[in-house]
């Protein structure tokens, strides 16, 4: 099975500007998210980002290729599907295309090879993917947090960021086949999904199936400045482009 990864990341977020180049303990978001996806052993990764500034910081960092995109995406699937689009010429065709948000400086390489070994397990059975782990307690009430329940088959029925019984967590990382990644992009974005503010919801919003797997492993997505305290981050610094 061959497998391209995407870390999309933009500079001008609503709720944290600049948060890729933010640094934590030194290093930037950006870079701490490659160099976690890296140490999975995944290959290739690719950036996608739409600011020469994240291509700068990231410019040195061995096993990256870097992809400049539009600014005008409505989210980061549709950047994903611009970087594919721009380098499946030189690398050719892929059964699947991981995406894993630049947001996600914690994620732990362990959930990225037992995703590998889940999606090999799992041929055929969908053409979107993506990964949920246990909603702790103190979560089920943080919007920053994206909730989902499932059905029997661990197909998606609802997200949604308010508390919901039975609901896991949603870990942020998708998975998409070539043909489904350019159906979903040609979708405009769905009521939910701009009521929600999550891109998965268009999937759904047009019935299509969104299969999730269960791994057990918690991540913290950095939204916003509350999202590193609860990360325990206290050596932070905002991007200064001087």
């Amino acid at each position: 099975m061959k497998l391209l990864t995407v870390v999309p990341a933009r500079l001008k977020s609503a709720r944290l500007p600049h948060k890729p180049l933010l640094k934590i303990a030194g290093k930037t978001m950006i870079r701490r998210t490659l160099e976690r996806v890296l140490a999975a052993g995944l290959s290739p990764v690719a950036l996608a980002t739409d600011a020469e500034e994240i291509l700068h910081e990231c410019a040195d960092i061995p096993g990256v290729i870097p992809v400049m995109t539009r600014e005008d995406h409505s989210c980061g699937t549709e950047r994903v599907l611009e970087c594919y689009k721009k380098l499946q010429p030189r690398l050719g065709d892929f059964d699947l295309i991981i995406n894993v948000q630049g947001d996600e400086p914690f994620i732990e390489a362990d959930l990225l090879r037992e995703l590998v070994w889940e999606l090999e397990r799992r041929q055929g059975k969908a053409e979107f993917f993506t990964t949920v782990a246990d909603l702790p307690e103190d979560e089920r009430a943080d919007v920053n947090v994206a909730k989902v329940v499932l059905d029997q088959n661990d197909n998606a029925l609802i997200f949604t960021r308010e508390p919901l019984h039975l609901a896991k967590k949603h870990t942020s990382v998708y998975v998409y086949s070539p043909a489904f990644l350019i159906r979903f992009c040609s979708l405009p974005p769905s009521p939910l999904e701009k009521a929600y503010r999550l891109e998965q919801m268009r999937a759904l919003d047009n019935g299509l199936r969104l299969n999730c797997i269960y791994l057990p492993y918690d991540s913290v997505s950095i939204n916003d400045l509350k999202d590193l305290a609860k990360a325990g981050v206290t050596d932070f610094e905002p991007w200064n482009p001087a």
